[in-house]
């Protein structure tokens, strides 16, 4: 009976199921880079994954560019990347989950009269908040927006007409 291999866990802290994939310093670089931000907090491009872990001194922007969209394209780097993209994803939506959670806890501890500072305006809010973020993402209160025309359906008729007369005739001054 053959045992089941438990995942590997990289040094970054990602679980990813490739544990007999080997990768060189320099790739495990490459993807570290893609992964992460700029000094602006922008994504790396593909192409400055690949300046920040091989070296392009010698090379055109246009074969940077080409030796990177091969790399990434590679399957040991694509899954990987697969990998820890699905990963991320994964965070983020744990993250958002727990974070909406707390809200909420907040805004019941308000509508109750249990927060530092309620008042009967901050628990009729609280109650209203509690009503547009009902649990299955939909809302316990409907938004309607009426708006009214006097006018008869022969004078918007005769508007539309005069108005198609003058945009086809290229005369649009009103």
């Amino acid at each position: 009976m053959t045992e089941k291999k438990p995942y590997l866990t990289l040094v970054d802290g990602s679980l990813v199921q490739q544990r007999d994939v080997k990768l060189t310093a320099k790739q495990a670089g490459f993807i570290r880079s893609v992964m992460g931000k700029d000094a602006n907090g922008k994504p790396n491009t593909l192409s400055q994954a690949y300046r920040d872990n091989y070296d392009c001194s010698n090379m055109t922007d246009k074969t940077c560019h080409e030796k990177a969209s091969k790399l990434a394209a590679q399957d040991k780097i694509a899954a990987r990347l697969r990998a820890l993209e699905q990963q991320k994803d994964q965070t983020a939506l744990r993250s958002a989950h727990s974070r909406l959670e707390f809200i909420l806890e907040r805004l019941e501890m308000e509508a109750l009269g249990q927060g530092d500072d309620t008042n009967a305006a901050s628990r009729v809010r609280s109650l209203e908040l509690l009503g547009k973020l009902a649990h299955g993402g939909g809302s316990l209160f409907q938004e309607r927006i009426a708006t009214e025309d006097t006018r008869d359906s022969g004078t918007i008729r005769e508007e539309l007409e005069q108005r198609l007369s003058r945009l086809l005739s290229g005369n649009n001054a009103e």
